[in-house]
């Protein structure tokens, strides 16, 4: 935001020099970015009269002129053929400077001397659009009245010197981007009072009408339109703007257009409250809805190119049209024309993130835009299209039709906060008294009384005691705020549980030779389906509104996509052993959360994968037993799996701690390696659940001291029928067994017709052991005996001899 110093005095009076006014302004939260001071770059250019004017001798187009300059008369030889004599124009004497850091010097043009040269509008560092009627490649011709002024400095006389301060405002700060709003901060940084130039606007009272000439208004989406004022003028002269409006406007880096267009813009830059201007004949039927626009409606903006909307747009439409998008820019079947007559002044306020998103949507982000996106008061609305129409009248441009239309279906709260002295003090480590926090506060508008404080209308960022620390803080000074150590007590950082026990996962499977990845947590919706997901994790998955691409609509259900794509990429580049895994989070929408507006339920998920002609079931398992064992879980249930689409039907299972499955692990579905392009080895897959695996986990080993006494081995060997769950015999091996059995061992399957059909047997070593005694038979046969019962009763078992 720009701001003449020349503009912000007429809020205060600013006794510091302009550099150091910056950096007041700095210190107090109004970054200041750069202080430009423009006309230093012109030197020795004065005001000259031509005296008379003669061809050149040696020359068809040169001329050479006497010109009077003040306090003396010089020669100048010229090809301007726009210059005639009494003509006052501007002249750049011998040894003065033109921006771009041109030096003119007296010299020679066709053997005849010229002392200077006169300048034209844009070798003075100007435009047209600043000096209307002015010619593009002609001499600048002043007015006739600065003839009592021959030999002042141009400078001077045209007032381009000037101090112009760009600030960085923060976004939580609309109200600074307004010469009003950097007045207020300015008078309070430089201890003088606040001059408030438009009090006579504050205290203006204009009639509410349901129509003028005409004209009626209706907002038909409340909810992104707060407030909506039109006023007309009638008669209305389109010309150029005064000289001083032009100045301010171009000291802001905004262009002069014509008196009604620069009134909008001067508008929006001394206030904040951005505003445009109709042609009321343009608008169909006389009638202004604010309505969401239809579907692929289509407006041309004033910059001439066709854009297309949607229902989340906001547009001004009459009855049959878009007239323009709301907060954005009007549109060219509305503007401003040389033959219009009756002007409608609109002033709204529109919701910040509907106007962002459309701008962003279009590709036009316009000075109202940003002032609309950060959030605008509606309550100045008013004072905006009320200051809009005394310009009007200040110009004389038009006749203004009394009343106004006011549709005001959103009002704005009035915002009060506890002011409590002792916690800001607290807060900022500071012992200001309460009676210097209400004087900054109440040279900030900020009413405090009863122990409240209440925000000004302008000052919709202040919402709790935080905030009002922060102006007290501004305002006392950052620079007197003791250098002090931190009050609050300090701990020592460690580990958590579940970080811990993710440091021992990695230690364990680096050393059983895996490779760690990383993966995205985005997937597609193909890899959805190429992983063959269950329809219910389907239905869990969480779609982005926003993704980054095709490939990344979903945040992933499963880690078994990324794993697979990984898995993928290694076979594809023929790696022929590969060992890698993954400790990542899952996303599901198990209880509509998102619907909600919680937060989605996140598992963090340690997934394996493997493959090679080493690899199989057995090798898989026997790392997640060693990831259990290095995690601190002892005693699990491990179970076939059959309903798992993405495994094996016949070579998957789960790991199981009560009701909580901590983990599945087995052989890839053939399905899935044939959607991911691998046909050639069988690919071996775990998903460890680490978040309900920390549950369980014993983060504290006890001693357990070496035995005294031997153990004592019994083999069994057993006939059951396929169906038979290994967990299932040593479930009721280690519950028949009790205190006494130390441990069980598998070491053989054997599969023979003779056995049966459908029949296998199996083979277990049994270790018993008494930390008290040696055991003798008397004492292992019962235990043996009812083992044995037991499987044969439950299970069928018969015992192989």
């Amino acid at each position: 935001m720009k701001a003449s110093k020349e503009w912000l005095e007429e809020y205060s009076k600013i006794n510091v020099d302009t550099i150091s006014l910056g950096d007041k302004l700095t210190m107090a939260g109004q970054k200041v970015e750069t202080i430009e001071q423009t006309g230093k770059d012109i030197q020795n250019v004065v005001v000259g009269k031509i005296l008379s004017i003669e061809k050149h001798p040696d020359s068809d187009h040169l001329i050479i002129t006497q010109v009077d300059v003040g306090t003396e008369k010089i020669q100048i030889v010229t090809g301007a053929d726009n210059v005639k004599e009494g003509d006052i124009i501007p002249i750049a004497k011998n040894g003065s400077t033109l921006p771009g850091g041109i030096t003119i010097k007296t010299g020679k043009l066709r053997g005849i001397e010229s002392c200077g040269m006169m300048c034209a509008v844009t070798e003075l560092g100007l435009t047209l659009n600043d000096y209307p009627g002015q010619i593009e490649h002609g001499i600048m011709i002043l007015d006739p009245k600065l003839e009592s002024r021959l030999g002042d400095d141009i400078t001077d006389v045209l007032n381009l010197k000037e101090e112009i301060i760009d600030f960085e405002i923060t976004p939580n700060r609309p109200d600074c981007l307004s010469i009003e709003g950097l007045g207020r901060e300015v008078a309070v940084t430089v201890g003088e009072p606040f001059n408030n130039p438009r009090k006579d606007i504050d205290e203006m009272n204009v009639e509410n009408k349901s129509e003028i000439e005409g004209l009626t208004v209706d907002i038909t989406a409340p909810d992104l339109c707060y407030r909506y004022i039109a006023r007309v003028v009638k008669n209305v002269k389109i010309g150029p703007s005064p000289e001083w409006m032009i100045r301010r406007l171009r000291a802001c880096g905004v262009r002069s257009i014509n008196n009604i267009v620069d009134i909008t813009n001067y508008v929006m830059l001394e206030m904040g409250q951005p505003m445009h201007a109709f042609d009321i004949n343009s608008i169909e039927g006389k009638h202004i809805t604010v309505r969401r626009a239809k579907p692929n409606e289509k407006i041309t903006t004033l910059d001439e190119i066709e854009r297309t909307l949607g229902e989340d747009d906001l547009v001004i439409a009459d009855e049959k049209k878009a007239v323009a998008i709301a907060g954005v820019m009007g549109g060219v079947n509305s503007e401003i024309e040389e033959n219009t007559q009756t002007v409608v002044f609109e002033s709204a306020v529109f919701y910040g993130g509907a106007v962002r998103k459309t701008a962003k949507k279009v590709g036009l982000r316009t000075e109202a835009s940003s002032r609309f996106e950060k959030g605008l008061s509606p309550e100045n609305a008013l004072r905006a299209v009320n200051r809009a129409v005394q310009l009007v009248e200040k110009l004389q441009a038009g006749e203004i039709v009394e009343g106004k239309i006011d549709v005001y279906p959103t009002k704005q709260p009035v915002r009060t906060i506890p002011f409590e002295p002792e916690k800001i003090n607290q807060l900022l480590g500071t012992t200001i008294s309460q009676e210097d926090m209400e004087e900054i506060l109440t040279k900030l508008d900020i009413h405090v009384e009863n122990g409240k404080a209440t925000s000004p209308y302008f000052r919709m960022d202040l919402e709790q005691m935080a905030d009002l620390a922060e102006e007290v803080a501004r305002f006392y000074g950052y620079d007197k705020l003791d250098t002090t150590l931190m009050k609050a007590e300090t701990t020592v950082g460690i580990k958590n549980k579940e970080q811990k026990i993710i440091d021992k996962i990695r230690q364990t499977l680096v050393g059983e030779g895996l490779c760690e990845i990383y993966t995205y947590g985005f997937i597609s919706e193909k890899e959805l389906e190429k992983a063959n997901l269950s329809q219910t994790l389907k239905e869990e998955s969480i779609r982005l509104q926003n993704p980054l691409s095709e490939d990344f609509q979903y945040m992933r259900p499963s880690t078994i996509p990324s794993m697979m794509q990984s898995l993928t990429t290694n076979s594809n580049h023929k790696n022929q052993e590969v060992g890698l895994f993954d400790i990542s989070r899952t996303y599901k929408n198990n209880h509509e959360q998102i619907q909600k507006g919680e937060v989605p339920e996140e598992d963090n998920i340690l997934t394996i994968g493997m493959y090679g002609k080493q690899i199989n079931f057995y090798s898989l398992k026997g790392i997640v037993e060693n990831v259990l064992d290095q995690s601190g879980i002892a005693r699990y249930d491990i179970t076939r799996e059959t309903q798992n689409q993405s495994y094996h039907p016949g070579r998957c299972a789960t790991l199981k701690i009560g009701v909580d499955t901590i983990a599945t692990l087995g052989e890839v579905h053939p399905e899935v390696l044939t959607n991911y392009g691998i046909n050639e080895q069988r690919v071996y897959l775990a998903e460890i659940n680490i978040t309900k695996l920390v549950k369980y986990a014993k983060s504290v080993k006890k001693y357990t001291e070496v035995p005294k006494f031997p153990a004592v081995e019994r083999d069994i060997a057993l006939i059951v029928d396929e169906t038979v769950e290994i967990g299932q015999i040593e479930k009721m091996m280690t519950k028949k067994g009790k205190k006494l059995l130390e441990s069980i061992r598998l070491f053989d399957i054997y599969r023979n017709e003779k056995l049966g059909e459908n029949k296998k047997s199996v083979a277990f070593a049994l270790t018993f052991r008494d930390k008290n005694k040696t055991l003798g038979d008397e004492e292992i046969n019962p235990i043996m005996t009812s083992i044995w019962q037991e499987l044969e009763k439950e299970l069928g078992a018969e015992i192989r001899k």
